[in-house]
């Protein structure tokens, strides 16, 4: 679940996400990245955790999502929802000597300031002047203005003034190091889980990976990840196998097995709980798209 893409490039640290999850679909699957993210709600609604909190966010919020920091998105009643990402390195907006990086960057980087994690547009000022200003580097995804790199950075630096004109941030004492013990362990498993899906795995495998009991391991993986692990490990393999089915050469059937599903019964049945559809269904629905 951690992300492995390279946001960007070296020269540009910084992707630009557009992602439209119709009703019924999931939203944004739990993972994290070592970069920073800003995301704007451009239609519908959705709830997102980042970390152990969670927020209700419709058209017109944005969020803040520190690096390093586990996140995820799900459908609110099976509403839709589109939304829009800016992923970047804060390093590339950091100058050594610099007061803005010694006041507020650098504090950022080290957890000890977060900027407000959720701007709603129905209750402050700051999701307004967040919302368009991030809107319109989003927009220069493709753009070949030569000024590009210029343009995302003196964007950057703004969207982060608004945060500091504002006040907007919550300021905390570093992680403890149990609680930071914790979350990493828990990416320890999370990575188990991403190469070793295709076979069976049993809670006591996966709480021995993580170095904990299996009922302490249980509760500490739903308070992050909004799911039992076998519930998890389920989602995570019928998101493979959609992915799979695109593939015309690979059968319904193939796209199961390779997935970590044994019996064809129960993977349908549990393909038709996240996607509302039948595989064959699924895979014509794709096709049409």
């Amino acid at each position: 679940m951690r992300e492995n893409r390279r946001h960007g490039s070296t020269g540009l640290p910084v992707g630009i996400y557009l992602m439209d999850q119709a009703a019924g679909e999931p939203i944004l699957d739990n993972h994290w990245h070592e970069e920073e993210e800003l995301l704007a709600i451009v239609s519908g609604e959705a709830v997102f955790q980042i970390g152990l909190a969670t927020y209700t966010a419709k058209a017109g919020d944005v969020l803040f999502i520190p690096g390093g920091e586990l996140h995820g998105g799900y459908s609110l009643d099976g509403a839709a929802c589109s939304y829009a990402a800016l992923v970047f390195h804060l390093d590339w907006l950091m100058s050594q000597g610099d007061s803005a990086t010694t006041q507020y960057l650098e504090p950022i980087r080290r957890g000890r300031l977060v900027p407000e994690p959720h701007a709603d547009a129905g209750s402050n000022a700051l999701a307004e002047s967040l919302f368009d200003p991030l809107m319109s580097l989003i927009a220069l995804e493709h753009s070949e203005d030569p000024a590009k790199p210029m343009r995302l950075k003196a964007g950057l630096y703004m969207l982060l003034a608004e945060y500091v004109t504002r006040d907007a941030f919550v300021r905390r004492e570093p992680r403890s190091s149990l609680d930071m013990h914790t979350q990493e362990r828990l990416k320890t498993v999370l990575t188990y889980i991403d190469t070793h899906y295709a076979r069976k795995l049993t809670i006591k495998e996966l709480a021995a990976e993580a170095g904990m009991s299996e009922g302490h391991f249980t509760r500490v993986f739903k308070s992050f990840m909004r799911k039992t692990p076998i519930d998890f490990i389920n989602s995570l393999r019928i998101r493979i196998a959609a992915a799979l089915l695109a593939d015309r050469r690979i059968s319904i059937g193939e796209a199961a097995l390779e997935s970590g599903f044994d019996n064809f019964s129960y993977f349908c049945k549990m393909f038709r709980s996240v996607y509302q559809c039948t595989p064959s269904e699924y895979r014509e629905r794709e096709e049409l798209g």
